[in-house]
């Protein structure tokens, strides 16, 4: 018993050291499959089937729970991980994006024109939604951009 006096503990009391963050993971995405059919089977049968749809949600939440585990390497590691991207790789996100967006405008462009064409004035207002969304997005993404080279350029000259 004093052996496991001197193990970690979890939050909840049980000793964290028996079972690694991966395999109760792998536990937890197994018995959530299982539980999922066991509601997909209770949701067939017309009494059970509000019970099913719960323990559908209760299977739904299990799952990623299980996924999210897999993910830490130990129950000490603080979650979530510092995953900030450097600055170089949040540039080439953002070059990439307006590009993309860039490529967007000129379809949304060309569905406007094909909307006037066929006089479909639902088809050309969705456009102009689509169009103004693609605006905002590259104003958005060029400030942001400029913000970014800004920090950068502060950050190398100091």
């Amino acid at each position: 018993m004093a052996s496991d006096e001197s193990n970690t503990t979890s939050p909840t009391g049980a000793v964290a050291e028996r079972v690694s963050p991966r395999a109760a993971g792998w536990i937890a995405v197994g018995v959530a499959v299982v539980i999922a059919v066991g509601g997909g089977v209770l949701l067939a049968h017309p009494p059970w089937s509000i019970t099913g749809a719960v323990v559908l949600v209760g299977a739904s939440i299990l799952l990623p729970v299980g996924a999210v585990w897999m993910l830490r390497r130990s129950w000490s590691e603080p979650w979530p991980p510092d995953l900030t991207p450097s600055v170089q790789k949040q540039l080439r996100w953002l070059r990439v994006g307006r590009i993309a967006s860039a490529v967007m405008l000129v379809g949304v462009i060309a569905l406007a024109i094909y909307a006037v064409a066929r006089q479909n004035w639902w088809q050309l207002a969705w456009a102009g939604v689509l169009g103004a969304m693609g605006l905002s997005n590259l104003s958005v993404n060029r400030a942001t951009l400029r913000r970014l080279l800004e920090s950068r350029a502060a950050t190398d000259g100091e």
